[in-house]
């Protein structure tokens, strides 16, 4: 499978990979101090090499380093290491049925 390169306009090249119908993840190639990237593309598209580089660009610009969460705490409450912005645990009313 072959995978789009592209130079940004800091000069650093990226190789972009579609990893989902909405998840495009941009890696480095050597050379490239950046970390990995992940972004979702444009609704209009989902193949990257129908994009121009400008369009592209753009899809990067807006790319979060892989791995960094959303800044929410997760439903599950398996963020650990979040805790700080978790909300504390609400209780039912009456509950354990005493006050």
């Amino acid at each position: 499978m072959s995978y789009r390169a592209l130079t940004d306009r800091k000069g650093n090249r990226w190789q972009v990979r579609p990893k989902a119908k909405r998840e495009w993840h941009f890696e480095p190639l050597p050379g490239n101090p950046e970390p990995r990237r992940v972004a979702v593309p444009p609704g209009y598209e989902e193949d990257p090499f129908e994009l121009s580089d400008q369009e592209i660009q753009r899809v990067l610009d807006s790319a979060r380093a892989a791995g960094a969460g959303s800044g929410r705490p997760s439903p599950f409450g398996d963020d650990v290491g979040n805790e700080s912005t978790r909300p504390p645990p609400q209780r039912p009313p009456n509950w354990p049925f005493k006050d």
